[in-house]
């Protein structure tokens, strides 16, 4: 497997995992209707407010982290395997991710109700589309010193 194979799945992954929240957060939104009668206007506050947060956490937050992982990749030697997509540590991470997003899900009603919890999956699956642009961007090139002549 190539350096260009891990770091290009690692793009498709995040953006993938992206829209996968991105639907599981407007499921939520249907919920928050049918069953906790929220209004458009709440609805449209926090499809807000979520996009909003999740491009900026995208952008400045979870792009540093493609960039690393990206650096992390490139730097490593072969033979290359799958699981060398992303750093140990980052498996405890996405597990400990799951377990938040399972425990919001159970405990919404503590926490706002379907409203909020659409608004945090849309948000992180806004973050995780724009991060994975990094993985995504071809290497840019230092620029060539200038003779002096």
């Amino acid at each position: 497997m190539s350096k260009n194979s891990l770091i290009y799945i690692a793009g498709g992954l995040w953006g993938l995992i992206g829209v996968v929240l991105i639907t599981r957060g407007i499921d939520m939104y249907q919920l928050a209707v049918n069953e906790q009668n929220s209004t458009q206007m709440g609805i449209i506050f926090s499809v807000a407010i979520g996009i909003t947060v999740g491009f900026f956490k995208g952008l400045f937050v979870l792009s540093k982290s493609a960039r690393k992982n990206k650096s992390r990749i490139q730097g490593l030697e072969s033979p290359l395997k799958i699981h060398h997509i992303f750093s140990k540590p980052f498996y405890g991470l996405i597990a400990g991710m799951m377990l938040l997003g399972i425990l919001l899900r159970n405990f919404n009603e503590y926490l706002g109700g379907y409203i909020v919890v659409a608004g945090v999956y849309c948000g992180i699956g806004v973050a995780l589309m724009v991060g994975s642009r990094v993985y995504w961007k071809p290497e840019e090139e230092a620029p060539l010193p200038e003779s002096t002549s």
